[in-house]
Parts: structure tokens; sequence; C-alpha cells
């Protein structure tokens, strides 16, 4: 590799982490919001929100990096132009097709990444997200259980709590019961505890006294007492099992899925999807750069610039983008047609011979020579 091409490759790294973080940012903060709303309903802290949102960076790192990459290359190619250095290449015989080694050694470098993303780190993240966030949907505790404010658990019942410690120890606890509105029943308690009996929360209290009212005969009876054992777990939410989604799943066990395992119950169509879907994302990934750099290549030199070109470009990838989502619409109907799956990479490709033979007619010595430098 030579010096100029170490040269572009360095040069390469400094946008791709501009844009990476500037896309990340902008892709995490619109699935923050939603992580957000969630934890702020379950009464959950903000470590809870930081840790959900840690989760789920991976998945941002896998939609980020070709984004990025492309970018990346389109500033670069677009920067070395308009500072001459592209000029300058172009015209000590620095062809098109020499010029895109950097760009498709930089695209390796994320495809590498991609296949460390799509292959490992994300379905293992999304594994621990949803363990996580199915953990929460049981945590129906945290949901009434506020300090200083009276909740409603149920409907019908009301419990208010003075104060809270992390330790599960209550204070001033007041529990009214009115689903049967023959019988008022309203706990009251100078303290308490929640415990754990048998599985089930318990809540303990302390020096209290039990007041029951019937409407119907105006009557209330109060009955002390030093300690009572009061059943939270009627107020559990049913959480249904947690089902295991495909792309948890590692490749190996999207492919060859051991008898009896829970990859095994998930659809071979399915798998087969997300497979192939893993290995079209890196291939994308070593593409795009080269894209990206010999859409302004292939243009020749051209005292307007390139902005035109770099209209075009974006339009293609979003382009691009679009076949994927109809290919895998069509491929979710019908597994058999999984190899349409790397239509888009085709096209890619294609694309990317095309332009650099364009670029190799448009940019030659003679062009350079001209009296257009002047």
């Amino acid at each position: 590799m030579k010096q100029i091409d170490k040269y572009v490759l360095r040069q390469l790294i400094g946008p791709f982490v501009f844009f990476f973080v500037i896309f990340a940012g902008i892709i995490w903060l619109n699935h923050a919001l939603r992580i957000m709303d969630v934890v702020v309903k379950s009464g959950q802290s903000g470590m809870v929100f930081a840790e959900l949102s840690l989760y789920l960076l991976p998945k941002v790192a896998e939609i980020v990096v070709p984004i990025a990459a492309f970018s990346a290359a389109i500033y670069l190619t677009n920067r070395l132009y308009s500072e001459s250095e592209l000029v300058v290449m172009m015209g000590v015989g620095h062809s098109p097709a020499q010029a895109s080694l950097p760009y498709l050694v930089f695209g390796g470098i994320c495809m590498g990444l991609m296949l460390l993303l799509t292959q490992l780190v994300t379905p293992a993240s999304l594994t621990a997200f949803q363990n996580r966030q199915h953990e929460l949907s049981k945590e129906y505790l945290s949901q009434f259980i506020v300090e200083g404010e009276f909740s409603t658990v149920v409907s019908g019942v009301t419990i208010f709590f003075g104060e809270t410690s992390q330790k599960g120890n209550l204070t001033d606890i007041i529990i009214n019961d009115r689903r049967n509105p023959n019988n008022i029943i309203t706990h009251t308690a100078t303290s308490g505890q929640i415990i754990a009996s048998d599985g089930d929360p318990k809540l303990v209290l302390f020096k209290g006294n039990i007041q029951q009212y019937h409407p119907d005969s105006r009557t209330l009876s109060i009955v002390q007492f030093d300690s009572l054992s009061y059943d939270l777990s009627q107020f559990a939410h049913n959480v249904p099992r947690r089902s295991l989604l495909v792309k948890e799943l590692f490749t190996p066990d999207l492919l060859w899925p051991k008898a009896g395992s829970p990859a095994s119950a998930i659809s071979q169509v399915w798998r087969v999807i997300e497979a192939n879907d893993r290995l079209v994302k890196s291939l994308l990934a070593v593409i795009v750069p080269v894209l990206g750099a010999m859409i302004l290549i292939s243009g020749g030199y051209n005292r307007s610039g390139f902005f035109l070109r770099i209209v075009m470009g974006v339009l293609f990838m979003v382009a691009i983008n679009s076949v994927r989502g109809l290919v895998q619409s069509w491929v979710e109907q019908d597994a058999t047609l999984w190899p349409a799956l790397y239509i888009p990479v085709i096209v890619c490709i294609m694309t990317g011979l095309l332009l650099v033979r364009s670029g190799m007619a448009n940019w030659k010595p003679r062009r350079l020579k001209s009296g257009e430098m002047q």
C-alpha cells in the first residue's frame, strides 16, 4: 500500500468518527425517548434508564456504521478536491481505480466492525435488554410504592406511604380498600416492611389498626394490632412468559439450532432471513465507502464542484435502503426467495465498477494538463 493511500486511509478515520457520533446521537435519542416513557411510567430510577440505553448502543452502531462510512468517504473526497490534493493525485498518474484502494481497505475495516456487531455484540445486548425489560414488567411494587403520594394500585384500592427506604422500611401507611362498596376496609400503621414469603411479597404492618365500615348499617368496627401481614401479590400483573426473538440468536444458532433449544422453536424462515440479512449488512459496509468516493471522482474535474453528485449519492443510498426493505418483505412471504436479499449488494458492486470505469475515462492526464487548470 503506497504512502498516499495510507494518507487517505488515515484521513478517513476522523470524519468517520465525527459522523458516527452525530448520527448515533440522533438515532439513540429517538430510542431513548421511548425508553424514558417506559421508565417514568414504571417509576424506575435514572440508573435503569442509563442501563437500558446502554444495551441499545450496539444496535444503534449497527445502523450508523454504513451511513457514517459513506458520509466520511464523500466528505474526504470533496475536501481532497477542494484543496487540490485530488487533482494533484490524478495529475501524477494516480488513477481512480488506484484511488479507490484506501476506501476499499477502510470498507474492510467497517465490514469487520459490522461482523462483530451483527454476529456477537448486538444479539448479546438485545438479550440483556429484553431480559431487563421483562424484569421491570414484573416489578409491580415500584409502581405504587411512592413516597408521600397516594397511589391507586387497582380500581378501588388506594395506598399511601409517608416515607420509604431502599431496605423496604416504610412509615405512616394507609391502605384504603373500596372494592366492596358494602364493606370498606382501611388499614393504618405507623411503620411497615416489605418481605418475601414463599416467593410472594408481603407487607408487614406494625402498630396499627383495621377499620371496617358498613355503609348500609353505618357501623364502624376497629381492630388494633401490633403486627399484621398484608398480601401484596394480589396486585401483581399477569406478565406473560418472555419469548425469544430471532435477533437475539447468535449466527450458529440461526443456522444450526440444537434440537429442543429455544432457537429450534423459531421458524426456519425467520432464521434464514436473519442470518443472510446480517451478512448483507456487512457486505454493504465494505462497498459504501468506495461508492461514496467514486460518485465524486467519476465525474472528473469540475469547476462548480460536486454538489449535484453528492445529492445523487445520498439519493442512491436512500434508494438502496428502500430496495432492501422491499426485498425483505418479499422474502418474509416466501423464504425460498432468500437469495434476493443480496440484490442491493449486487447493485452496489455493479454501480461501483461502472463508476470506476467512468472515472478512468474522465480523469485523463491530458484533461489535467489543459488550459482548464489555469
